[in-house]
């Protein structure tokens, strides 16, 4: 991995490389380093830029050991990070919920060996898990 200052690039930095990364926040200089990242045979990525991208990167709201991922495959990175912020506040919300939840689960999926009767219990305890502004787990 090589991060090079918007100052100090040259077009020969794309030859050989899997992977461009283009966020200088300078439009022009992204599109650049993109073109020349094709060009390269490299795939490509700017920063809230779809067009000059071969693919987009997930918002991510973490509460351990939940990962939720948002995309709107680049064609909506505001809206990606609106939700990203609404799920990281009620992933912390949820808090002991949670975190209880997650345990039941672990549980029961160390307990049952792969089988329909235990997607069916899984489905079920799933179920009881309801959405009001936290997440809640009912007896």
């Amino acid at each position: 991995m090589r991060q090079v200052a918007p100052a100090d690039y040259r077009t020969d930095m794309c030859a050989g490389a899997f992977l461009v990364v283009a966020q200088s926040g300078n439009p022009d200089l992204d599109r650049r380093v993109t073109t020349d990242a094709a060009a390269a045979g490299a795939l490509r990525y700017a920063h809230d830029q779809p067009d000059l991208s071969d693919f987009a990167f997930p918002a991510l709201a973490r509460r351990a050991p939940v990962t939720l991922a948002i995309s709107t495959d680049g064609a909506a990175p505001a809206l990606a990070r609106r939700l990203r912020e609404e799920l990281s506040r009620l992933l912390e919300e949820a808090g002991a919920d949670l975190d209880a939840l997650v345990r039941e689960l672990e549980h029961e999926r160390e307990e049952w060996a792969p089988s329909p009767e235990r997607a069916d219990r899984l489905y079920r305890l799933a179920c009881r898990l309801r959405a009001a502004g936290r997440f809640e787990i009912e007896p």
